[in-house]
């Protein structure tokens, strides 16, 4: 029988949780139940406990603190974790600490809690039967794959066959030249090794579920396109980076539409002037984890638009910095010295207040959005609740050009990237771009360039100035 205790500080739900949560039928007792994680440890210091389950935000000892306690003062007993859908990244820190699963509070139909149930229950068991000294102490629980990611197009298999750790072990091929091996290529704190330092990305998962290949397979191509980017602070480390698939599951769990909160507080830009928003935006894309060459395309599409503002200095060579990002580190390390480049250009505005500057801002986002619409001045000022006059002023202070001046340069800026790195049409470019006669664009173009847009395309074409993700990927 599982010695299992409950902690939730609300009595309502602990006691529904007892009742709808299928102990018996895995084996499960629980022996207390308590509305704080004092009380539990106190309990606990007297009767031995299997399995901790406890809510994570709870008044007093929260639930990170008691995971911590009974860490180092019960090693033996294991924890799973309360949730919401909205806590998604305090899961994740949760299994971090350690944690062996997780219990969503709005999804508590008896399919998924009998599978959930079922998998505690397995590890619980194969704990159990695994000698005491077999037991590492520093590797996490559960099943292990190593997972290795090429950061350049030329990386070999080869290579990975080099090292003493790889050398006699199967490997299996992912898409874009990844490779992974079911087992724990490297322990935890060393080091994979230095040839592989800046042409290798490795990553110890753990909490590995299934040795099916049909399901693992898809797991790990997930992992590598989406959680990686997020997951490996630079490309240039030599160590090996261990993390739970326990997270990819958890995506999984999610509902079927992603969340785009993200992208609307970017656009608001409200955290321009406000710590706490941008702290939030931060928080936002940690947690939603969207796709990540979106994330960069969209970031970069707007603070590339912020080029034609004049009184902005630092432009060109912040743009020409954000080519060599890669990781969510480096785009986020980069964001911070935009904003604090905008602002410090914003702040040189004498009179205006920083609300109006936002809204020209926003202004700009949306008249890049809805550039192939033909849009008017009196559009814009209108989007963002400023009179023509009005707007037409702060607009010129606040970016040192008109607004029709303004669109002008955008408007070709943006007709050279499609030109450069699209195969759409020229009268396709034209129209994008809000031309709605080819020819009078064609005429534009030649006046701006010196080139016809056929011949500026010939000498510009080429890929993405972004870097794509996986690293290897072509661009």
């Amino acid at each position: 029988m599982i010695r299992a205790i409950l902690v939730d500080d609300e009595h309502i739900v602990r006691k529904g949780l007892l009742h709808i949560l299928p102990w018996d039928k895995h084996g499960m007792e629980v022996m207390a139940d308590f509305e704080g994680g004092e009380q539990a440890l106190a309990w606990m210091e007297k009767e031995p406990v299997d399995l901790l389950v406890t809510d994570l935000s709870m008044p007093g000892l929260s639930g990170f603190d008691l995971m911590r306690v009974v860490k180092e003062k019960h090693p033996h007993t294991e924890t799973a974790i309360l949730t919401c859908h909205q806590d998604f990244q305090y899961v994740q820190d949760a299994l971090r600490l350690g944690a062996i699963d997780y219990i969503v509070k709005t999804e508590l139909d008896d399919e998924k809690l009998d599978r959930l149930f079922g998998r505690i229950a397995e590890r619980l068991a194969a704990k159990e039967e695994r000698p005491a000294s077999t037991q590492p102490a520093a590797v996490p629980l559960g099943k292990t794959t190593s997972l290795l990611m090429p950061l350049a197009p030329d990386c070999k298999v080869q290579e990975l066959y080099a090292q003493p750790a790889l050398k006699d072990r199967p490997l299996d091929p992912l898409p874009g030249g990844v490779w992974f091996t079911e087992e724990l290529a490297f322990e935890p704190g060393g080091e994979p090794a230095e040839k592989l330092k800046g042409r290798w990305a490795v990553f110890c998962l753990h909490h590995v579920q299934t040795r099916d290949r049909s399901r693992l397979k898809p797991l790990l191509e997930t992992y590598v396109r989406r959680h990686s980017f997020y997951v490996l602070e630079h490309t240039e480390s030599a160590a090996a980076i261990h993390d739970s698939m326990q997270e990819v599951l958890l995506w999984e769990s999610k509902p079927s539409q992603p969340r785009e909160d993200w992208v609307r507080m970017w656009r608001a830009f409200d955290w321009l002037y406000q710590d706490e928003l941008w702290e939030r935006l931060l928080d936002e894309i940690a947690e939603q984890r969207p796709e990540p060459n979106r994330l960069a395309e969209t970031v970069h599409q707007s603070v590339w638009a912020w080029r034609s503002m004049l009184r902005w200095e630092e432009r060109f060579a912040l743009l020409e910095e954000a080519g060599s990002l890669q990781t969510w580190t480096d785009w986020k390390s980069w964001l911070q010295r935009v904003r604090r480049s905008v602002r410090g250009m914003l702040d040189q505005n004498i009179g205006i207040d920083k609300d109006i500057m936002t809204r020209i801002i926003q202004s700009i986002e949306w008249s890049l959005l809805h550039m192939d619409d033909g849009i008017t001045q009196e559009e814009a000022a209108a989007e963002v609740h400023l009179s023509r006059g009005y707007f037409s002023d702060c607009f010129k202070r606040t970016t040192g050009a008109t607004y029709n001046d303004y669109m002008r340069l955008l408007r070709m800026d943006q007709a050279k990237r499609l030109l450069a790195h699209s195969e759409l049409a020229v009268q396709d470019i034209a129209a994008r771009c809000g031309f709605a006669d080819e020819s009078y664009f064609r005429k534009l173009f030649r006046q701006e360039t010196g080139k016809a847009p056929k011949v500026y395309r010939d000498e510009a074409a080429g890929p993405s100035d972004l870097k794509r993700w996986p690293p290897a990927a072509a661009r």
